[in-house]
């Protein structure tokens, strides 16, 4: 029997949903982080960034199968792009800090609100990548941090926290 309220209506208990997927998480993370048409903050237009937030889903599954199994991979390995500087910003970063490494305006509003670490990654000075990465399996040292093009993923395995190293 399905419960009902007071008022007739059907009672929903969040165990009549199912979880959301990662995917549709991540989907909401980036539309939280990211907006259309973008305004500077006098009323203006801002200048683009010359990249859009990404998933980074090629990434991530080679972190969750470095974390269960350990290893150490290069990130240049993983990424379709060529890159010479990696940074890392964490949840709350902000946008300011974030839109200058950029380039651009790649965040609206004032802070990054995604739980999971940007990865910015830059060629030349210019962005190529913004990639949203599980924060979950790294440990905190990675935040805010700059990598060479030679970083790689360090993992000792067994579902211990992992780190990069360059």
């Amino acid at each position: 029997m399905i419960p009902q309220r007071a008022d007739g209506r059907r009672a929903v208990r969040s165990t009549d949903r199912p979880p959301l997927p990662r995917r549709a998480l991540l989907v909401a993370a980036i539309a939280a982080t990211t907006g259309c048409g973008r305004r500077s903050r006098s009323g203006g237009e801002a200048t683009a960034s010359p990249v859009e937030l990404t998933s980074g889903s090629e990434i991530d599954d080679v972190i969750g199968e470095l974390w269960e199994d350990g290893g150490v991979r290069a990130l240049a390995d993983v990424t379709d792009v060529d890159f010479d500087e990696l940074l890392v910003f964490p949840e709350g970063a902000t946008a300011e800090r974030v839109n200058e490494a950029a380039g651009g305006e790649l965040l609206n509003g004032e802070y990054y609100l995604s739980s999971t670490q940007l990865f910015l990654f830059r060629n030349g000075g210019a962005a190529v990548l913004a990639a949203m990465i599980s924060s979950d399996v790294f440990e905190h040292e990675i935040q805010n941090a700059t990598f060479g093009p030679g970083v790689r993923i360090v993992a000792p395995g067994g579902k211990t926290l992992i780190t990069l190293e360059d």
